[in-house]
């Protein structure tokens, strides 16, 4: 019951003032865990097992992922209940899964910046479109331009549609 209520605490609160865009068309973030532990001082959110992230239609599942914010309240002291204000980072590690309509990828690691409005996907990346597979060690997608480039040894196979 207590887990439970740590994470739904958290997650509320996230989604209130969240201003990441893992999914291109926006909206609220929805955010499920088994454990999160808040980091004022470092401005962190951790969340811990079975993390799963959701917006729009795309969704973010990972062992960990550490969010890292702006205060919402000019840097004050910033107490448990205050508002987290905007994402500026989402860091995932351990079975990282990115899923959107469009593509699924897998990967060790994956980060979201902000500032760039990028998700980085690293170390055994596996790429899903359509029928099409690719395999390479960086899958960089750039949210805002609907652009994703593979890199690192990459293995495609392509399925024609005839």
């Amino acid at each position: 019951m207590w887990k439970s209520l740590t994470c739904t605490l958290a997650a509320t609160l996230l989604i209130g003032s969240a201003m990441a865009q893992i999914s291109a068309s926006g909206g609220p973030i929805r955010v499920t865990a088994e454990r999160s532990e808040v980091l004022d001082r470092e401005k962190q959110v951790i969340l811990i097992d079975d993390v799963n992230i959701s917006q729009g239609d795309a969704k973010l599942r990972a062992d960990m992922v550490t969010l890292t914010y702006t205060s919402d309240d000019g840097g004050s002291s910033g107490n448990f209940g205050t508002a987290f204000g905007d994402i500026k980072s989402m860091s995932a590690r351990g079975g990282v899964y990115y899923v959107t309509p469009e593509l699924t990828a897998t990967s060790d690691t994956g980060l979201y910046e902000a500032s760039t409005n990028t998700i980085t996907l690293s170390g055994n990346v596996g790429l899903l479109r359509g029928g099409d597979v690719a395999k390479g060690s960086v899958l960089t997608i750039e949210l805002a331009l609907g652009r994703t480039t593979l890199d690192g040894g990459v293995n495609m196979v392509i399925t024609p549609a005839n």
